[in-house]
């Protein structure tokens, strides 16, 4: 996508602008994320909800499918979008991005909104843009809807910004280390995500001349999702009938622990 925004990504964009919203992550990022482990019930709403303590349905953990396992010296907790590429390369192909979630490290650090204003919208509670925290990584997926294919960057920068960008899967080959940039490329001088993010600045990196960092923003934590009710979802969902999203949700949940994570209370939200 060089020299021209993604359909997906202007439209997102556009659409925020138009309803004075702001994106959050990867084309829209979050960073200085901060893990914490709360109770309180499951629920759409509210804030406070401790993590699940097990698969859906109390069922044991599992192992990762043998596709999806990562091979020796290879990190499956990438601090970076750089080790997140490498992580990427290091995986058999064609990769699905569930496949992708079974190889990370556990517990998983995340949280979820049903926020709609992003280029990565949440399609309801029941299929909510799911933050995933490693380090200073930041990334986002939904496992439904228009940004179902995509995955998210938000890698920390001081002062609540965020280096952006993005993957769309399935991975049939290796990626250069360029690939998260260049897809949310907009001209030389812009990505995507300037076009919502304030005061974007191109920062040197060895992969790339694109590499840009912008604002980072939080979800509204009006809308958050509760990690036991999306874990309730993956114990209803009808794999005949939706199978890609159930994959997603059994990704995250079925092959150890998550934890709770939440965005910093001094961070601007998006509205």
């Amino acid at each position: 996508m060089h020299g021209t925004p993604s359909a997906r990504g202007t439209r997102g964009c556009l659409f925020s602008i138009l309803t004075g919203g702001l994106l959050a992550f990867g084309c829209g990022a979050s960073s200085d994320a901060v893990s914490s482990a709360s109770g309180g019930a499951p629920g759409a709403a509210g804030g406070g909800a401790g993590a699940p303590a097990a698969g859906a349905g109390g069922a044991p953990y599992r192992e990762p499918s043998a596709q999806c396992r990562v091979p020796a010296g290879v990190s499956n907790s990438p601090q970076s979008i750089a080790e997140t590429i490498t992580l990427l390369n290091a995986l058999p192909k064609p990769l699905s991005i569930p496949c992708f979630l079974e190889s990370l490290a556990r517990p998983l650090p995340m949280m979820a909104t049903f926020g709609v204003l992003s280029a990565q919208p949440a399609v309801g509670a029941r299929s909510p843009r799911i933050f995933l925290f490693f380090g200073p990584n930041r990334m986002s997926i939904v496992p439904d809807g228009v940004g179902a294919s995509v995955l998210e960057f938000g890698e920390e920068r001081p002062n609540y910004r965020s280096l952006k960008g993005e993957i769309e899967f399935p991975l049939t080959d290796d990626l250069p280390q360029s690939a998260p940039f260049d897809r949310v490329l907009f001209s030389d001088q812009l990505t995507n995500c300037g076009l919502c993010h304030s005061a974007e600045q191109s920062e040197p990196n060895p992969a790339t001349v694109h590499a840009f960092v912008s604002q980072s923003l939080r979800p509204a934590p009006r809308n958050a999702v509760s990690l036991q009710s999306l874990q309730y979802e993956l114990g209803i969902c009808n794999r005949g009938v939706e199978p890609y999203r159930c994959a997603m949700l059994d990704s995250l949940f079925s092959l150890g622990p998550v934890t709770e994570a939440q965005f910093p209370a001094e961070m601007q939200t998006f509205e």
